[in-house]
C-alpha cells in the first residue's frame, strides 16, 4: 500500500545563499538585492536583516536552492519524493516504511538544515484516504479540486460580477477571462468537464444578473425578447437573483450572447474524445 507524508514549511525561514550552490553571479546579485529590499508591514517600510517573507516573489526560488541539499540526502538513501517549493510528499510501500521516512526527513530538516517541522500538518496517510496537494485532491484514481481552492476562485468570480455595477458587461468579461483561463489552464492535468461546465454556468447566471439591473425594467427585456421571436410580456423583478435563471432571460441573454463577448470556455481546454487534456505544446 502506498503511504504518502504531507510536510510544510513554517513562515520564516533564514538562507545563506553562497556560491556552492549557485555559481551564477548575476542570480546571487539579484537575491542579495531582493533580500536587502525590506518589507511593508501596516504601510510603513522596514529594513530586513536576514530570511524572506512566506509569499514573496523571491521566496520559492530561494526554497528550491535551500532544500535541494533535503532533495540529495533523501535521493541518497533511495527514498521517493515530491516536492514543489516547500511542499512535500515522501513515498512508501508499508507504513512501517512511512514513519521511518518521516523520521529521516524530519532528522534531516531538523537537525542538519535547522528548519522547524511543523507536525500539525506532517501526517502519513494512504493513497485510498487522500490527501491535498497544490491545490488537488487525490484519492484512489481519482484527482479533483480541493474545495478551498474551489471557493477561493469563486470568491474571485463574485467580486468581479457584483450585480450592482454599472460597468459594461463587456468590460467585466475582458476582467474575467485571465482568471477563467489561469484556473482552466492550471487544472487542465485534471478530468473536470462537469465542474466547469457547472462553473461556466453558474458565471453566465451571474453576467446575466448584472445585465437585468442594468436594464432596470421589464420593458428593455420585453424588447430584447420580441426581437427575438418570444411572445409573451414578461413581469419579473429585475434586481432579483432567481430572475437570472428564468426561461425568458436565457432565451434573450442566450450563451451564444457571451461567446460573442469571447467570454473564456473553460471547457475548451479538454478534448471531447479523451479524459486526457491536450496541453499546449
Amino acid at each position: 500500500m502506498l503511504f504518502h507524508i504531507f510536510y510544510r514549511r513554517f513562515s520564516y525561514f533564514t538562507v545563506d545563499v553562497d556560491t556552492e550552490r549557485v555559481s551564477d553571479g548575476k542570480i546571487l546579485k539579484l537575491i542579495r538585492a531582493m533580500l536587502k529590499s525590506g518589507v511593508m508591514e501596516d504601510g510603513v517600510w522596514k529594513a530586513t536583516e536576514t530570511g524572506s517573507p512566506q509569499g514573496s516573489v523571491i521566496s520559492p526560488l530561494l526554497a528550491n536552492i535551500y532544500l535541494d541539499e533535503f532533495d540529495q540526502k533523501m535521493k541518497a538513501r533511495g527514498i521517493r519524493i515530491v516536492r514543489y517549493a516547500d511542499d512535500i510528499l515522501i513515498f512508501s510501500k508499508t507504513q512501517e516504511e512511512a514513519r521511518e521516512f518521516l523520521a529521516i526527513a524530519i532528522n534531516i530538516l531538523e537537525i542538519d538544515m535547522k528548519l522547524k517541522v511543523n507536525r500539525n500538518k506532517t501526517r502519513i496517510t494512504t493513497l485510498e484516504e487522500g490527501f491535498h496537494f497544490l491545490g488537488f485532491e487525490i484519492k484512489g484514481e481519482r484527482v479533483g479540486i480541493e474545495k478551498s481552492r474551489l471557493k477561493r476562485f469563486k470568491g474571485k468570480v463574485k467580486g468581479l460580477t457584483r450585480r450592482n455595477q454599472s460597468t459594461p458587461v463587456k468590460e467585466i468579461v475582458k476582467e474575467l477571462n485571465p482568471l477563467l483561463r489561469g484556473f482552466a489552464s492550471y487544472f487542465r492535468i485534471v478530468d473536470l468537464q462537469s465542474t466547469l461546465r457547472g462553473l461556466l454556468s453558474w458565471i453566465r447566471r451571474r453576467l446575466r444578473a448584472i445585465i437585468l439591473h442594468q436594464w432596470k425594467s421589464t420593458k428593455k427585456l420585453n424588447r430584447v425578447l420580441r426581437r427575438a421571436g418570444w411572445e409573451e410580456k414578461v413581469n419579473l423583478r429585475m434586481n432579483k437573483w432567481r430572475s437570472s435563471h428564468t426561461k425568458a432571460v436565457n432565451y434573450a441573454i442566450p450563451n451564444r450572447f457571451f461567446e460573442e463577448m469571447n467570454l473564456f470556455d473553460m471547457t475548451s481546454y479538454y478534448h471531447p474524445l479523451s479524459k486526457y487534456p491536450i496541453l499546449d505544446p
